[in-house]
């Protein structure tokens, strides 16, 4: 699918197989948890792209949308980490909509969202709720700035609000850059 977008953007492309740097890391850790490899993997494969920015003089381009960043949804130094990120402010619904008015092929515009760091996982999976139904309380939470009462007046769950705000403090510390003592 990644062929495919950069093909129809007329992009070039290069295939690295980070599997053996993977399996050789954690060959003394054979009971890592999927959570555990998919952060690894992330960060691995962000460290060869940084190393291949250098090598060409180019800029690594950031995939992370403003859904996923409020979230925390993502890896620190790894897919979060970026030169330029496009995507950063338009929220996971509004990705979608650009997807679809770029006319995208359909196959790439309907596939659930995954990072495919294991078999089966998507986000949405992970997540627990879907793109369309956060992006409606971080829409209301962040820009409109609402307060939880006046969200409960959109008929949305006041314990689902909480969730989301909970998960958008808990995760701060991946929007900023390293504190310094």
């Amino acid at each position: 699918d990644g062929r495919l977008v950069a093909d129809w953007l007329g992009m070039r492309t290069e295939l690295v197989d980070i599997a053996p740097l993977v399996d050789a890391h954690f060959a003394r850790e054979p009971g890592a948890t999927p959570l555990r490899r998919g952060n690894f993997m992330a960060r691995e494969r962000m460290a060869i792209l940084f190393d291949r920015s250098m090598r060409d003089q180019a800029l690594v381009v950031g995939t992370s949308n403003k859904t996923e960043l409020l979230l925390g949804y993502g890896t620190l130094f790894g897919d979060l980490a970026s030169a330029l990120n496009p995507l950063g402010d338009l929220y996971k619904t509004q990705v979608r909509a650009l997807a679809g008015f770029l006319d995208l092929p359909e196959r790439i515009r309907r596939k659930p969202p995954s990072a495919e760091l294991w078999p089966g996982q998507t986000d949405e999976g992970e997540l627990g709720f879907t793109y369309e139904e956060v992006d409606q309380v971080l829409y209301l939470l962040v820009d409109r700035r609402l307060t939880r009462p006046e969200i409960a007046e959109y008929g949305i769950d006041p314990a689902f609000v909480e969730q989301v705000a909970r998960r958008i403090r808990a995760t701060q510390f991946k929007r900023r850059l390293p504190l310094i003592a």
